[in-house]
């Protein structure tokens, strides 16, 4: 079985999650090939070097307003043209490699009408509020056969009402993919800021986040979830700022850290869930899935949702989670 993996690029989430399902396929004896872009195809390329990761169209998705509909409606003709040219490019890439079955993490256009289709995503019901939009969503999922759900299928999962299965056919729960595992190797510290996510939010959390961090009793390490090549950011901090971190220096951190701040996107929280992290959860503005899922992970006991970015009190938030305080 020759099967290719298509991660979406809005973000790293998607890559990091495909990066587990690979492993899992490649234990049962399958080949797998892979075609992305952007900034999730510059992740793969790190993960697997010597590995060909053929180049899909890019999304180059912004989220400049907290208003998700303006979001979605000022580029939603580029995402559709998007969509066609990666149906193109996955037609020619099933006819150059041979592939048998195509596994699209969250990209509509990478199906093809004569071989295996598998969506993988965790919002089969996303929350949109907008009745059209939920339809075109659906109407695109159509397209495929198969649905699989990183998540288990019980009421308790991680995902809740987004990937209940009802209304669709041939859906497959397969269990979480987290992406991390325990690793040792860090010494112990108080506090691990995580940032991810398209721009400009990823840079305005951040400049909301480095000054309350630094205001903290505590040991604190951030990762910025840039490009390495990146410039520092401004200014003097009294921690450790890296802009990337490998897998294998994530695990590392994550496993060491005692508590987490993040944003609440899904692949991230299948890692704090696999590696038995509390956390401060900040949903990227405007994004209905992840304000859901940080409530959510607030209910279930192991994280503090913090609805409002612009409003955060970091030290408020974490004596909440540590029911008195860290450092």
């Amino acid at each position: 079985m020759h099967t290719l993996l298509t991660p979406l690029d809005w973000g790293l989430g998607h890559a990091a999650r495909s990066l587990s399902l690979a492993r899992r396929l490649e234990a049962e004896g399958q080949r797998v090939s892979w075609a992305s872009s952007g900034p999730a195809a510059e992740m793969l390329r790190r993960e697997l070097p010597g590995r060909v990761v053929h180049e899909l169209p890019a999304y180059e998705v912004s989220y400049p307003s907290k208003n998700m509909k303006w979001n979605v409606a000022r580029q939603a003709w580029g995402w559709a043209r998007t969509v066609r040219r990666e149906h193109r490019a996955t037609a020619q890439l099933v006819e150059e490699l041979g592939i048998d079955q195509i596994v699209s993490d969250s990209r509509f256009g990478c199906y093809h009408p004569e071989v295996r289709s598998i969506f993988l995503t965790h919002q089969l019901h996303p929350i949109t509020h907008f009745a059209p939009a939920s339809a075109v969503y659906r109407w695109q999922l159509g397209r495929f056969s198969e649905y699989w759900v990183p998540d288990d299928p019980d009421h308790g999962r991680l995902s809740g009402k987004l990937s209940d299965p009802s209304g669709f056919e041939n859906v497959r729960f397969i269990g979480p993919l987290p992406h991390l595992r325990p690793r040792p190797g860090t010494e112990p510290f108080d506090l691990l800021a995580l940032l991810s996510g398209p721009e400009p939010m990823r840079t305005r959390l951040e400049n909301i986040l480095l000054p309350q961090l630094a205001a903290l009793s505590a040991t604190v390490k951030v990762v910025r979830g840039l490009p390495e090549e990146a410039p520092p950011p401004a200014g003097d901090h009294p921690f450790e700022i890296v802009n990337f971190a490998d897998t294998d220096t994530l695990s590392s951190l994550l496993t060491a850290a005692r508590f987490v701040v993040a944003r609440s996107g899904y692949s991230t929280l299948m890692d704090l869930r696999a590696l038995g992290k509390k956390a401060v959860l900040i949903p990227t503005p405007g994004q209905t899935e992840q304000e859901y899922l940080a409530q959510r992970a607030q209910l279930q006991g192991w994280a503090v949702a913090v609805m409002d970015q612009d409003r955060l009190d970091l030290s408020r938030a974490l004596q909440r989670l540590s029911g008195g305080g860290i450092g």
